[in-house]
């Protein structure tokens, strides 16, 4: 009887363990996390979303792709800049309308005939190309985003041009106003995997 006693209170005990575990962890579904490739964030109103620089390598050009939501009832001024160089950095500044959407590092930003609007419903494209990226694909370089006095930097993360960045290419120096013309640099990509192929899944 004594032995039937001890194990209902071992059990009991670790019945509370396990419960108790649940209740102090947080649940996975509720930690923040990016679902892209790139990092994001928010100043004064405007969301910051897959926030990349795509690059070939080190010391290679590179172009900034982010997208810029100003969620906001009123038109914002986003400065946007690539810390990169102890220098002068890349800089640039864009104006959004209450509720619209810029897309940086749209391929038809440098297009000749490239207008104010974007993909479509108002969005907005823009081109911040950066000179010589000093990190190679994979590691981070420093963007900071100022709305109104306000400014949040963010770690962003290197890429290579593979796949859906594949496009996202610097333009030639001594012409930015046309389409990109790809780094002289070679870039290997890996293997495409076909998400409805399961022999390629398997693998």
């Amino acid at each position: 009887m004594a032995q039937r006693s001890a194990l209902a209170v071992v059990t009991v005990a670790a019945t509370v363990g396990v419960a108790g575990c649940s209740v102090f962890s947080p649940a996975t579904v509720l930690q923040p996390y990016e679902p892209s490739d790139g990092t994001g964030g928010a100043v004064g109103g405007v969301q910051v979303r897959n926030a990349l620089v795509v690059s070939s390598g080190v010391d290679e050009p590179g172009v900034l792709s982010v997208v810029l939501v100003n969620s906001s009832q009123d038109p914002a001024t986003v400065s946007v800049s690539v810390d990169v160089d102890a220098g002068t950095p890349s800089a640039s500044s864009y104006f959004l309308a209450a509720g619209s959407t810029l897309h940086l590092g749209d391929p038809s930003a440098v297009a000749e005939d490239a207008g104010e609007d974007g993909p479509g419903n108002g969005d907005q494209v823009g081109w911040l190309q950066v000179p010589q990226v000093p990190v190679t694909p994979g590691e981070t370089v420093p963007v900071t985003f100022r709305v109104a006095g306000q400014a949040q930097a963010i770690q962003t993360p290197v890429v290579l041009p593979c796949f859906e960045y594949a496009t996202i290419t610097p333009t030639a120096p001594s012409d930015t106003a046309t389409a990109a013309a790809p780094s002289s640099a070679s870039v290997t990509c890996g293997p495409a995997v076909d998400e409805e192929d399961p022999a390629a899944e398997a693998h």
